[in-house]
């Protein structure tokens, strides 16, 4: 009301309106939780929201019935535990720091109980003001302590201003008390505690967390929806069996490989293994399998970062090296059926057949046209025997065979299946 040139704020009106700020913000988030994608802890957020509203309505009715302020500031109380305890759900992948429920119920009790004992106690009640600001301090910055010690804190906007809306809480009881202490106001009654100088920005500090609430929300779902697009991307690329780039991705990296200026020349091998079929047919698939597996790991063991391999069939592989020669190719082939060999135990014989051509630079040869050389090669080195590698190289329209080396069979073991 106005008096002169300065206004009095009607303490009943404001906690009132407040309590109407903060239901509707409660019921924004309960009906955002029904109708969007939430996670584990949205539902102690809400629960905070709708108990915070709850305790500022049993806080007006003190007035008419003053032993509303016991179950009013319980609830009020609970606003920065629900919170983290939501907050311990929802970060609960990404590994919350020490602490529990136990311990955040044990904090609670020991922050509310010697509160009530002066609210009962005739002789205590020159310390109810100062014990409840003690017990929201303490809440509000055990609760700023856990959102800074949140790995996800150093990354999350939100987090972040979450910290400092709960380390202003912590604040505001004492400043209350203080600035009631400076005006020559009543300390012992509680009033300070319910002034507008503690209730307006508690209301706004409480909306700003329901913001904050979501955009956490909103951060996971955009964190979930970038792993599930590097999964998709993941799927598209590369051989799930093996872990090798697919026929397509093994094109697209090549043909990067081979189009950056930097390479003068380039060699590309295509070899498969040998009987692959007799093995599906006489060990089974699985067998086939776990020799797929450890041909495409021992071949990704033998290169260097520049080389790219790919599955480009059933069991053929192709591979680019470049900046190498013939020569360089076939010692890499060596090295493929050595590590194998390393692996080797009783049980079942494998090996390798090797088509190896030098891309003709030069002439701008393409990939698909190197590949059809190497797939000569490769039907070649069948033809001789297998378990061998055989170069080519282009006469004119003529695809001409050089020396073939031959190499040892291996053996794999796989005496499970």
């Amino acid at each position: 009301m106005p008096s002169g040139d300065s206004y009095t704020v009607h303490l009943p009106t404001l906690l009132l309106t407040s309590v109407g700020v903060m239901g509707s913000a409660a019921a924004i988030m309960s009906f955002f939780g029904r109708r969007q994608r939430v996670y584990r802890g949205y539902g102690w957020w809400v629960a905070a929201m709708w108990l915070a509203a709850a305790g500022g309505l049993l806080q007006w009715l003190r007035a008419a019935w003053p032993g509303a302020a016991v179950p009013g500031n319980l609830l009020l109380l609970a606003w920065p535990v629900l919170i983290v305890t939501g907050l311990r759900q929802f970060y609960n992948r990404g590994g919350p720091p020490r602490g529990s429920s136990g311990a955040d119920a044990l904090l609670f009790a020991l922050c509310y109980l010697p509160w009530l004992a002066a609210w009962a106690s005739p002789s205590l009640q020159a310390y109810r003001s100062l014990l409840y600001a003690a017990a929201l301090a303490a809440q509000y910055g055990t609760a700023a302590l856990f959102v800074a010690r949140l790995t996800a804190c150093r990354e999350s906007h939100a987090l972040r201003a979450l910290r400092a809306v709960m380390a202003l809480q912590a604040l505001l009881p004492f400043l209350a008390l203080l600035h009631a202490s400076a005006s020559g106001g009543p300390i012992a009654a509680g009033a300070p505690l319910l002034a507008p100088l503690m209730i307006a920005p508690s209301m706004l500090a409480m909306l700003f967390t329901v913001y904050l609430c979501l955009a956490l929300t909103h951060e996971r779902t955009e964190r979930d929806l970038r792993e599930t697009q590097r999964q998709l991307r993941v799927l598209a690329d590369i051989d799930m069996l093996t872990q090798v780039p697919n026929r397509r991705h093994f094109e697209e990296l090549a043909g990067a490989a081979l189009g950056n200026g930097r390479c003068a020349r380039a060699v590309l091998m295509l070899f498969d293994i040998d009987h692959f079929k007799s093995i599906n047919d006489t060990h089974g698939h699985a067998a086939g399998d776990e020799a797929l597996r450890i041909v495409a790991r021992c071949t990704r063991e033998t290169l260097r970062t520049r080389d790219v391999v790919g599955r480009v069939g059933g069991d053929e592989f192709m591979l680019l090296l470049p900046a190498a020669s013939v020569d360089d190719a076939l010692l890499v082939a060596e090295r493929i059926t050595r590590r194998i060999d390393a692996q080797a135990g009783s049980g079942l014989a494998l090996s390798l057949s090797f088509g190896v051509v030098d891309i003709d630079m030069a002439g701008g040869e393409s990939l698909e046209a190197a590949r059809i050389r190497a797939d000569l090669a490769l039907y070649e080195a069948k033809r001789q025997g297998r378990r061998r590698a055989v170069p080519a190289s282009q006469r004119g329209p003529q695809t001409v065979f050089g020396d073939s080396r031959s190499f040892g069979d291996s053996s794999l073991g796989l005496s499970s299946f």
